[in-house]
């Protein structure tokens, strides 16, 4: 059955790249329970439309990734009930193992996976988890403009990425580690740089510990 993963950050955070790159990374594991036999994973993804980056011209070009935009930068009234449509017209057209949703930069991952839960059919998706991505080199600033916003997009975690860090110094990055160990103690950030290339060893912490 789908599992359904939210990608949550500011506008510039990353966010674009890394769903890219986790896209790829789960379009090359093999799902072993299908009743055809062993098989790649099949991926589809949810974008938000407005960014600095296309997605589609970041996705590997794998087989079974398939991407799709939303018409709007606020995942609220009207558009809710177009995310449930695209999300159960993805999943019975095409039968994703990973449906992966961008959420505008706003957008609490706790609330939209709420409103998944209460608009979309349970039986067509399995978990919703959510990865939450920092801009190592901004954190400081948004924590200083608007502390509750950061604190909003923290409210439920199941991976929290620092991206970026390869554009701070050691002091700037401890600084980072510190405020979020602040706001979210329970939960280890993983640092690293998009820009870079995430590894498939990081990929599979990331998935091994969503539900």
């Amino acid at each position: 059955m789908m599992r359904i993963i939210l990608l949550s950050g500011f506008l510039g955070s990353g966010k674009t790249t890394l769903l890219a790159q986790l896209a790829g990374y789960l379009g090359q594991t093999t799902v072993t329970d299908d009743p055809s036999g062993q098989r790649s994973a099949r991926v589809a993804l949810i974008e938000n439309e407005v960014g600095s980056k296309s997605l589609s011209s970041e996705l590997p070009r794998c087989e079974g990734i398939t991407s799709k935009e939303m018409l709007s930068s606020c995942i609220t009234c009207a558009l809710r009930d177009n995310l449930a449509l695209a999300i159960t017209h993805s999943a019975k057209t095409e039968s994703p193992d990973w449906l992966l949703i961008e959420t505008p930069e706003l957008a609490s991952a706790k609330e939209v996976a709420a409103d998944i839960r209460s608009t979309v059919d349970r039986k067509l998706f399995s978990s919703i988890s959510s990865i939450v991505v920092q801009d190592a080199s901004r954190l400081a600033m948004f924590m200083e403009k608007s502390e509750r916003l950061v604190g909003r997009q923290l409210e439920q975690v199941d991976v929290l990425i620092l991206n970026k860090v390869d554009k701070v110094s050691q002091a700037e990055l401890a600084g980072c580690l510190a405020i979020l160990e602040k706001i979210r103690p329970d939960t280890t950030p993983i640092a690293l740089s998009a820009e870079s290339g995430v590894s498939g060893d990081t990929w599979q912490q990331v998935v091994s510990v969503l539900p």
